[in-house]
């Protein structure tokens, strides 16, 4: 594998967009992804936010919509609460009669300015997995665009991935993964994805209160599930570097994953560390 992309990591997809898949693979395993943060979790929303019968609840970035169908199950049934899924691109949803009733999908960039009819209008705002979306490692843009979608009282709901805390588990704790060390550091990125971990201080300082950080790790029988979807992500990722002109360096992950997949044969998985942050508007 090349010094360069080792180096760059996941600061490989800087300044160039959503960097994953939108064919049906890409789908498949983000629905893969959705249904296996349920089983580890345990829940859709966290249970210190009591569950709203009536308003409406937004999730950000909502690509398959399926939290939201989740979510429309554990309502109960004489609810009145509106599901609404934003995304830029809306492609990865299924057409409105195959949604639950009262879900809703609007295009929206959660970068860009908030449009002023969904200001002030939400009793819960959800974001997850946005690492990929994030600029400059800065997520206080999205977070003041959450802000303003909430009604005082609102809830921010914010789950993500520990890549701080990643680690390779393996059945044999003396036997050497070096691909799966260096793919452990090319997810690290140099810390990139650092401001994870102090997601509810930078809740507080845009004015949330209350903030709270939890933090979940695999369970034994779900660690090789998702240490394959994690490889899932990971191909889809250089699928992208490839379609976006970089060659070499989608090359590289190529090869990098093929020795990551002999070494997962024998017993071993990257496993990443999940935290969901639960804060509240005044």
């Amino acid at each position: 594998m090349t010094v360069s992309t080792q180096v760059a990591g996941f600061h490989l997809a800087d300044g160039k967009g959503y960097t994953l898949g939108h064919d049906s693979l890409a789908m498949c395993r983000l629905n893969l992804q959705i249904f296996l943060w349920r089983a580890s979790l345990g829940f859709t929303l966290h249970p210190s936010i009591p569950l709203p019968t009536t308003g409406r609840i937004a999730d950000l970035a909502t690509g398959t919509a399926l939290w939201l169908t989740e979510l429309a199950q554990a309502l109960p049934a004489d609810a009145n609460v509106q599901l609404d899924g934003l995304d830029l691109d809306l492609s990865k949803a299924p057409p409105h009669p195959w949604l639950p009733a009262n879900v809703h999908l609007h295009q929206a960039d959660i970068l860009a300015p908030l449009p002023d009819p969904l200001v002030g209008q939400y009793e819960v705002v959800h974001l997850r997995l946005l690492i990929l979306v994030v600029e400059n490692s800065d997520p206080t843009p999205i977070i003041r665009y959450a802000h303003r979608m909430l009604k005082p009282g609102g809830y921010i709901q914010w789950d993500d991935l520990n890549y701080p805390d990643t680690h390779v588990t393996r059945i044999d704790p003396t036997s050497p993964t070096p691909a799966f060390d260096r793919l452990r550091e090319f997810v690290y990125s140099k810390g990139r994805h650092d401001w994870v971990m102090c997601l509810d201080k930078i809740l507080t300082r845009e004015g949330f209160v209350g903030a709270c950080m939890h933090h979940f790790t695999d369970r034994r029988d779900l660690i090789m599930a998702n240490g394959h979807q994690h490889l899932m992500t990971m191909l889809e990722f250089a699928g992208t570097l490839r379609a976006k002109g970089l060659e070499l360096e989608a090359r590289d992950l190529d090869v990098l994953l093929a020795e990551v997949s002999t070494e997962a044969a024998r017993g071993a998985a990257l496993s990443m560390p999940r935290v969901v942050c639960v804060a509240r508007k005044p």
